[in-house]
């Protein structure tokens, strides 16, 4: 099994503070990587440390370590339990900053949160987890898409935008539409990591198969035109020594030329069995 990791920061906003987050696992293959979701805050008065890192990381370290607890007995059901582990140490970050639904606005002081996906690897399969726009993917020794985990804006209603003016748009997403769900439980918009327990509804999860030459990603939705990319999949598949250069070299060109579709903040975890 080889691993190869990068976190990358956006190719223009080069004093936004990092809010990627990813942890490998010294003991066992336990990977996470999470996206904090960025605060509505001009570029003047974003702080130079963010609490949306700050969860992005408090996730991470929470379910790799509780992982690690269960590794030699783990099992699917384990999945659902390390995530909301995970979420309850995000909400008890949130309630130490003074963020609840009783001090926020849903605007320039809100809920820190992230989205993340997760993977234990054993006994040839794969245990993952997805929430929202973080991904995991599995492609086999051919470079052919195998497996990618479900949308998760599917459920989030394309128009949404009934606010008068950008603000108010933005208050109606998160505090109608994040984590929403209604009476009986149907999914009403997206779900992000913020301790909020409906999170938990919005999460997708499962075990795959895995065989000797597939390959395993782990990613923020930074890198995810990437995948379209058969390029991108090219270098993985062949795994050069020099592995690290070329992906750089890639995400440098396709930032400079397309930026709407590739400069943004990116976390990958690749795993070839």
């Amino acid at each position: 099994m080889k691993v190869f990791f990068t976190t990358k920061q956006h190719y223009f906003l080069k004093n936004h503070p990092q809010e990627d987050f990813f942890l490998l696992s010294k003991k066992y293959p336990i990977f996470a990587v999470a996206d904090g979701v960025t605060l509505n805050l001009s570029s003047k008065d974003y702080p130079a440390e963010s609490g949306a890192f700050e969860v992005a990381k408090i996730f991470c370290q929470t379910v790799v370590l509780e992982a690690e607890k269960r590794y030699e007995n783990f099992k699917e059901k384990d999945l659902k339990e390390i995530f909301e582990l995970g979420n309850t140490a995000v909400w008890k970050y949130n309630v130490s900053q003074g963020r609840t639904q009783k001090t926020i606005n849903y605007y320039n002081k809100d809920l820190f949160s992230a989205t993340a996906s997760f993977a234990v690897i054993k006994n040839k399969k794969v245990f993952w987890f997805s929430l929202c726009d973080s991904s995991v993917s599995v492609f086999n020794n051919k470079g052919k898409e195998v497996f990618t985990s479900p949308d998760g804006w599917a459920h989030f209603p394309k128009n949404w935008k009934n606010g008068a003016n950008e603000r108010e748009k933005i208050v109606e997403m998160h505090k109608d539409y994040r984590n929403a769900v209604d009476s009986a439980g149907k999914l009403l918009g997206y779900g992000v990591i913020d301790g909020e327990e409906s999170a938990e509804l919005y999460l997708t999860s499962g075990t795959l198969k895995i065989k000797q030459g597939d390959l395993f990603f782990l990613y923020t939705d930074g890198f995810e035109n990437y995948f379209k990319l058969k390029k991108f999949i090219d270098i993985f598949k062949q795994w050069p020594s020099a592995l690290a250069f070329e992906l750089s070299t890639l995400v440098a060109d396709r930032s400079k030329k397309y930026p709407k579709k590739y400069s943004e903040e990116k976390t990958l975890i690749a795993v070839s069995i």
